[in-house]
């Protein structure tokens, strides 16, 4: 049997604001000289998500990776109202969770594992820093814009079978998008959101995993503008972060294990 170690729930970072993490220790005896972090979505992609990250975060641990899972400023179990997210401080963010597993593992090599609009984060911080050794992309948001479009899109499509809401006397200061509250502020910094406007890598080594067919052939065309060593897949699975009829959470074994083989070659 493998041996895997129970992972540490813990707050860092500012101590009037601090971030939720997971760190899954790997065995000493299997070590590998890389920790990973990985960046999740938000809204309700987080929460659909989630089962299939924790699941990669424990396979990237079995096979000797330190890997540290976290919840940004006002999302998930970190503080912060809901409202007052902002993509600067989810950036500020990674990069104090890079600079935790860091200290955590002992280690200076990292590699970021982005998962939706956790994808854009990565590829953002990691074209900002230009320290980053390793980069996988899984479904990234590629721009802002259309990925908005797709969650009004959605919202409309369940709001069809629920009654209509009381008009209400004031104007919102934020939009309620599938649940979630989406600040005006965060809605424009969102829709500004461009991966092809990158002209800096934004690590050394990059992997992108795309599953929707209409985004296939993408990734080459993202990557050739960054000089990044990098490699894409196309894969047949579900679209994890979309609601499932029965409410259950899917995780797609074909993608988590390209996940880490990627990752171990890389960091062999």
């Amino acid at each position: 049997m493998k041996s895997v170690k129970i992972p540490l729930p813990f707050h860092f970072g500012p101590a009037a604001q601090p971030l939720f993490g997971c760190y899954h220790e790997p065995d000493l005896a299997r070590r590998r000289q890389c920790a990973v972090i990985i960046c999740q979505p938000i809204g309700h992609e987080y929460i659909n998500c989630h089962r299939a990250l924790r699941q990669l975060a424990v396979r990237l641990a079995e096979v000797g990776f330190p890997v540290l899972r976290f919840d940004y400023y006002g999302c998930g179990d970190s503080s912060g109202n809901a409202e007052a997210g902002t993509i600067p401080r989810w950036l500020e963010d990674i990069s104090e969770a890079i600079f935790q597993v860091k200290q955590r593992s002992k280690l200076d090599t990292v590699c970021i594992a982005g998962l939706r609009l956790g994808g854009a984060l990565a590829a953002m911080l990691g074209a900002e820093r230009g320290d980053i050794e390793s980069m996988l992309l899984w479904d990234p948001v590629v721009d802002g814009k259309s990925y908005l479009e797709d969650l009004q899109l959605l919202q409309k499509e369940q709001m069809r079978s629920r009654p209509k809401p009381g008009r209400r006397e004031r104007a919102q200061e934020h939009l309620e998008i599938l649940g979630f509250p989406f600040t005006h502020a965060l809605y424009s910094q969102v829709q500004e959101i461009k991966l092809r406007a990158i002209t800096r890598r934004p690590a050394k080594n990059m992997f992108m995993i795309q599953s929707r067919t209409s985004d296939q052939g993408r990734g080459a065309e993202l990557f050739n503008l960054t000089e990044s060593n990098w490699e894409y897949q196309a894969l047949p699975i579900p679209q994890i972060w979309l609601p499932t009829t029965n409410g259950s959470l899917l995780v797609p074994g074909q993608a988590l294990q390209s996940i880490v083989s990627w990752t171990c070659r890389m960091h062999s």
